[in-house]
């Protein structure tokens, strides 16, 4: 790459002493390269286990910049420190080269006054380059392989580099001629951002306002991982009900994988075993739900590792579940209020529901305030609404709001009836939903849970909170799991090892028939609640709803869970992997 001469350099009027060490911090490379894009390539999402699990429940996945949480500001930040030394360096050759189209006429973003010495630290000089490299290997991944050629030459890094090293480099012509080339390649809704970007290089260049230059860079690179962003979202909406009808297969396929490498399982054998002995009359899966309703109901943090990819499902059913809980209590509570009061009338359906959603506004007003308590808030607005359906003055007085908070201290109890009922009903409806889905696709279900398009005015969340929708979600988990770990984990006869439990002659129509006839046994389980401990817990992919299929593949069975696995399939996987 040429660089500067190290002698004679002429400084910038704008340069301060720590700005170079500035620049010594910040990135070399672009926040957006081929490298960074590369997760959105054809192969990685085919293989993509996590991304093949999450298409089995949400009806839309699309890839988008991670702009949230610790990691998002992180990228922020280092984004913006790329583009400020950047800044520095672009200002240092157009200081460099008064004779240059774009003299500096603004304070750059980064102000330089005030450097010791007359040299310039050649060892930072390196962005630009770097810079139009990733931009020339972005775009040959965007456009068609004819115009790879042109781009090479376009950006060509030797000569652009000498030409800024001249003075000579015609800044507004390369990105005219880019600009074109994207506008031909990319989506047409994504033409008004690159006309945007155009149109904010060449005021840049007219005004020579670096800053703004910069801004028209960042605003350049944005687009180019748009532009890439949408092809890796058309390949997964293209290839969804492959990825989606494989998806159990190829997870088990890398289970399979681990375990020949060495991961043990022994301790998620443990967990499902407490207290199930095998007995011929007993349903593994009737105690594996029970196993899986504990964990939501308990809110207990960590899960097995065989839920690694169900982990945020898992929390977000427990805290639902505790809202649904919480809500029960609330119910519980503002009844035995108007007891409390006298209340000896009819309260019809609709003035009841009336009186919970005020309540429930309050609740959704607390926000992060809210501790799944006897919030002041909430006793009062109970305590009002029970006085209000009795006739009496709105505000409560000390003596109702005491009785507000007892009942609903009693109501929250961990160990109490409402819980218990709220559980058993929970417990019910996991059941009837597991037996009606058992036998679906990957595709049946997600058809089945679809929810359309929102209803305007509809309160989505609410619906979406209700013990129903909860059950529903909790079965779909349960069943999933199911068909991949049951053949490898919960069928298998004994602690530590992997051994077929079909016969040799069963058919796969013959093994899931035998599955429906224990199912439909009159055996009981009886599992014992653990204690309860407080406390509970939420790459490029967001939700859209969206997706719809007219495939009659949903109307198939899906046998799966019928292959089972013995030691003969690890012992032949161990044996294709290299020695070390």
């Amino acid at each position: 790459m040429p660089v500067p001469h190290s002698q004679n350099v002429p400084r910038s009027p704008h340069m301060r002493r720590d700005g170079f060490d500035y620049m010594r911090g910040a990135s070399v490379d672009p926040p957006v390269t081929k490298e960074s894009l590369s997760e959105l390539d054809l192969n990685r999402i085919v293989s993509d286990a996590r991304l093949r699990h999450d298409l089995n429940f949400e009806h839309e996945i699309m890839f988008r910049p991670n702009t949230y949480g610790v990691r998002g500001l992180r990228k922020k930040q280092e984004e913006d420190q790329y583009f400020e030394a950047l800044a520095i360096e672009i200002d240092y050759y157009l200081t460099r080269h008064k004779s240059y189209p774009m003299s500096p006429s603004r304070q750059s973003s980064i102000p330089m006054a005030g450097m010791r010495g007359p040299v310039f630290p050649l060892e930072a000089a390196r962005r630009l380059s770097r810079m139009l490299a990733s931009i020339r290997d972005i775009v040959k991944i965007l456009v068609p392989a004819a115009k790879w050629q042109a781009v090479d030459d376009q950006f060509d890094t030797d000569l652009r580099m000498q030409e800024l090293e001249h003075g000579i480099c015609n800044i507004a012509a390369l990105i005219e001629w880019l600009g074109k080339l994207l506008l031909c390649s990319c989506s047409p809704m994504r033409d008004p951002l690159v006309k945007a970007m155009m149109a904010k290089t060449q005021s840049a260049i007219e005004s020579n306002d670096v800053p703004q230059l910069v801004d028209a860079i960042k605003d350049l690179f944005a687009v180019l991982e748009t532009m890439k962003l949408d092809v890796a979202n058309h390949q997964i909406r293209y290839l969804r009900l492959y990825l989606l009808e494989d998806s159990i297969q190829y997870e088990q396929n890398q289970i399979l994988d681990r375990i020949a490498a060495g991961w043990s399982i022994s301790h998620e054998r443990r967990w499902f075993e407490i207290g199930y002995d095998h007995p011929e009359n007993e349903d593994g899966f009737l105690m594996f739900k029970a196993r899986v309703i504990n964990m939501i109901v308990s809110h207990t943090r960590g899960f097995p590792s065989t839920f690694t990819g169900d982990h945020d499902r898992l929390y977000a059913l427990q805290h639902d579940f505790r809202l649904c809980h919480y809500h029960a209590a609330c119910v519980a509570t503002f009844r035995t209020t108007l007891q409390r009061l006298g209340w000896k009338g009819h309260l019809s359906f609709q003035s009841q529901v009336q009186c919970m959603q005020n309540i429930w506004a309050v609740i959704a007003g607390l926000g992060e305030d809210f501790k799944f308590s006897t919030h002041r808030a909430v006793i009062l607005q109970i305590a009002s609404e029970a006085l209000k359906v009795c006739g009496k003055a709105a505000v409560p007085d000390y003596e109702t709001q005491a009785v507000a908070t007892r009942s609903l201290q009693q109501a929250l109890d961990e160990a109490g009836a409402v819980k218990s009922r709220v559980w058993d009903e929970l417990a019910r409806v996991v059941h009837i939903e597991a037996e009606i889905i058992f036998d679906m696709t990957p595709l049946g279900i997600l058809n089945r849970y679809d929810p359309g398009p929102p209803i305007p005015g509809e309160d989505t969340r609410t619906k979406e909170l209700s013990l129903d929708a909860l059950a529903k979600r909790a079965a779909h988990v349960i069943v999933l799991h199911w068909r991949v770990w049951a053949p490898i984990l919960y069928n298998q006869p004994a602690p530590g090892t992997v051994t077929p439990v079909a016969s040799a002659t069963a058919t796969p129509e013959e093994e899931m028939a035998g599955r429906r006839r224990q199912r439909g046994s009159t055996s009981s389980v009886k599992v014992s609640r653990p204690a309860i401990s407080p406390g509970h817990g939420g790459r490029h992919r967001s939700k859209s709803v969206s997706f719809s299929s007219g495939s009659d593949l949903s109307q198939t069975s899906e046998h799966a869970s019928a292959a089972e696995y013995s030691a003969e399939d690890i012992a032949g996987r161990q044996a294709k992997r290299p020695s070390l």
